[in-house]
């Protein structure tokens, strides 16, 4: 429901209310003295509630997620590789691309492409592990240079491991907190969700007597469309796959003079 032409079909629809509202002028004197449906007046009364209860849970769970993400530690550059393309469209790209907490590719300002993480800090233990081997050869066979060399190099692969580990740690901690969080805030926001879908539903499947009906249906899909501009949060996945078609049903049974 979130493409282009869906909003559009929208906007026509909706149009398309508010005219047949206009034309109805010239039937003024029955349409106020015409009745609606109570059981949709009531239903209608219920929307703003759930949409106060749903926008409220959505406001929680979008602070929780963006200051999560906000915090996700960045990996330090000797860990780091420039990426050189999106990580999708290429998989060969060395290492693994880098994260947010709960999710998403890292993005860093400046930079083309999420970076990839080339070094762990498994891997370095075991370069580390084969330098020290090495290390001790070197000085049970007297070779001063080589002992120099691998002395050098154990000093900075422990370097390495430690920033490698360091950071390791510190994601699995903020990733584990930020994940805790979350797991409490994002229920209760898709319960709210679903909760106003249903009345939605609800709304657009009970009868519209009058043109009131007709407008009280037009102003809860317009309600619907506040519930977010991402297309996951607009998408009325159980209950609301023909709410379009039943509205337009409406108008043309306005336009054609009753509510039968």
């Amino acid at each position: 429901m979130s493409t282009a032409p869906e909003i559009n079909r929208r906007r026509l629809l909706l149009g398309l209310a508010a005219a047949s509202t206009a034309a109805a002028t010239v039937s003024a004197a029955a349409a106020t003295a015409a009745k609606e449906n109570p059981e949709l007046l009531a239903l209608f009364a219920g929307l703003a509630p759930l949409a106060e209860a749903y926008h409220a849970a959505k406001a929680t769970n979008d602070e929780v997620f963006t200051r999560w993400q906000r915090a996700t530690p960045w990996a330090p550059d000797e860990l780091t590789e420039l990426g050189i393309a999106w990580p999708n469209d290429d998989v060969k790209q060395p290492g693994e691309p880098e994260m947010k907490v709960l999710g998403g590719f890292l993005w860093r300002k400046g930079d083309d492409h999420p970076r990839r993480i080339v070094v762990k800090s498994w891997r370095v233990y075991l370069d580390l592990s084969h330098a020290r081997r090495q290390l001790r050869k070197a000085k049970k066979g007297g070779s001063t240079a080589d002992c120099l060399l691998l002395e050098e190099e154990v000093t900075r692969l422990k370097r390495l491991e430690k920033t490698a580990s360091d950071y390791e740690q510190r994601f699995k901690e903020t990733a584990k907190l930020a994940k805790a969080e979350h797991s409490q805030t994002q229920p209760v926001k898709d319960a709210a969700h679903v909760a106003l879908e249903k009345h939605v539903a609800l709304i657009m499947d009970a009868q519209d007597w009058t043109m009131e009906g007709l407008i009280l249906k037009a102003q809860a899909l317009a309600e619907w469309d506040r519930v977010g501009t991402g297309w996951f949060d607009r998408v009325a996945f159980q209950h609301g796959q023909n709410w379009y078609g039943q509205i337009a049903a409406s108008i043309l049974r306005h336009a054609q003079g009753g509510a039968s």
